[in-house]
């Protein structure tokens, strides 16, 4: 009769084998990063391009509040910098900063032509940090 425990070796190939699909699902934050970008620059653009309802769609709402989206127009450029911390991120463009948050529906911009102040929080034109 053939003993149908595990050996070491079978155990060590499972571990390496499963290793890369681990780490693909798992995230390692370089797939947040990866949608915090495509986000940024998809809200960039179409500030840019004069596509201001999809500009707000792409703003968490309360971001929203206040914001007159037929007129909306904040600094754009070209994405230089993501650092994501959980459910929160920040994007440095060439020409502005904006910040990010992940609700339910995907990552949204909740800040956005952000301005550094020292010591002190940044201060946006649409939303804020």
């Amino acid at each position: 009769m053939r003993d149908r425990r595990p050996t070491m070796i079978g155990s060590r190939w499972w571990c390496a084998a499963a290793l890369p699909v681990v780490l693909a699902l798992g995230g390692c934050g370089a797939g947040s990063e990866d949608l915090v970008r495509g986000t940024a620059e998809e809200f960039t653009a179409a500030v840019a391009s004069g596509e201001h309802d999809r500009a707000c769609e792409l703003l968490t709402e309360r971001a929203r509040e206040g914001v007159e989206c037929s007129s909306l127009d904040v600094p754009g450029g070209a994405v230089r910098t993501v650092e994501v911390w959980g459910d929160a991120a920040q994007v440095r463009t060439s020409d502005d900063v904006l910040f990010l948050r992940e609700p339910a529906a995907g990552w949204r911009v909740s800040g956005a032509g952000c301005r550094s102040r020292e010591e002190r929080p940044y201060e946006c034109e649409v939303g804020g940090p």
